[in-house]
């Protein structure tokens, strides 16, 4: 019974996300951080983690999501410099073999 119980205490977070986003029509924006809060919650009442644990987790995963966003950030510039030089013009003329 225990173990029903923690699965679904586990899945907490995941529901928030589902009942925000879909349910609720929330956005992202405000949703997210909700269900951080309550993953944070989980964490410290449910399963006694240390703060500074989670605190520490918390920080990686904003490390993390930094490194994605500077990867799709120089991918988008890449993509917006090539366009407006002409580049993507002459790579598909190419392709084309014209």
């Amino acid at each position: 019974m225990a173990l029903l119980l923690y699965s679904l205490i586990a899945l907490l977070p995941i529901a928030t996300v589902f009942l925000l986003l879909v349910i609720a029509r929330r956005p992202a924006g405000q949703a997210m951080p909700m269900a951080y809060l309550v993953t944070v919650g989980i964490a410290l009442w449910v399963w006694q983690v240390p703060f500074v644990e989670v605190a520490a987790a918390s920080v990686q995963g904003i490390i993390a999501a930094a490194e994605i966003l500077y990867i799709v950030f120089g991918a988008i510039l890449l993509l917006n410099t090539l366009q407006e030089s002409g580049a993507i013009a002459a790579i598909r003329q190419s392709l084309k073999g014209n």
